[in-house]
């Protein structure tokens, strides 16, 4: 006879609740994971900024093929630090994810979980890449023009470079899902017996 059991509720309060607090407890593991992010994003609003200033004075981009190549190559940097933090945080959480799933924890928990905090740190490092990164930008351009010249333009197309801050942040949040999704599956897949005698 089977039992026909209601599948496990899981609230997002509670996901968030959980994120943060595995944020908390692993405090300098999320910092070097943030790091890689505001720097990737960093480089590559820095370059955009530069680009849509020198556009602005000048009508001209001033950016070589070479340096988008630079962006590309540094994305991609970030992307593999993420996945490499996150693995490093899957196998130190065995024992852990092995009780969760072991009181009923399902495997879409686990992987909403681990995205959950991916998200958290994508936020963050996109929001403070993002800001860094057009500062910047911004600052390059005072060397070539005076900052009585930059700054009616630059307040001129405001919204311009609060489209380029939402751009930025929105590639660092989907970069950091994109290298969390191989652990959290990682994460999800793990045997619960195996888990729990898993030694570090």
């Amino acid at each position: 006879m089977s039992l026909d059991l209601p599948e496990p509720h899981f609230p997002l309060s509670d996901v968030l609740y959980l994120s943060f607090s595995n944020i908390r407890r692993r405090f300098f593991r999320s910092v070097i994971t943030a790091l890689g992010i505001i720097l990737g994003i960093a480089f590559m609003s820095a370059l955009l900024t530069n680009s849509l200033t020198l556009g602005l004075m000048r009508a001209e981009t001033g950016v070589e093929a070479y340096q988008y190549w630079l962006v590309g190559i540094s994305l991609i940097v970030c992307f593999g630090g993420i996945t490499n933090s996150m693995l490093m945080a899957v196998n130190e959480r065995v024992k852990e994810i092995g009780v969760y799933k072991c009181i009923g924890g399902l495997d879409s928990h686990i992987v909403r979980l681990f995205i959950a905090e991916a998200l958290m740190l994508g936020i963050l490092g996109g929001t403070l890449g993002s800001f860094i990164g057009i500062s910047m930008g911004i600052a390059i351009n005072l060397n070539r023009f005076s900052f009585e010249d930059l700054y009616p333009v630059l307040m001129e197309n405001l919204s311009v470079l609060i489209l380029l801050f939402g751009f930025c942040l929105v590639i660092s949040v989907a970069l950091t899902a994109l290298a969390t999704f191989i652990p959290a599956k990682r994460a999800a897949n793990l045997s619960p017996a195996e888990a729990l005698r898993y030694e570090n």
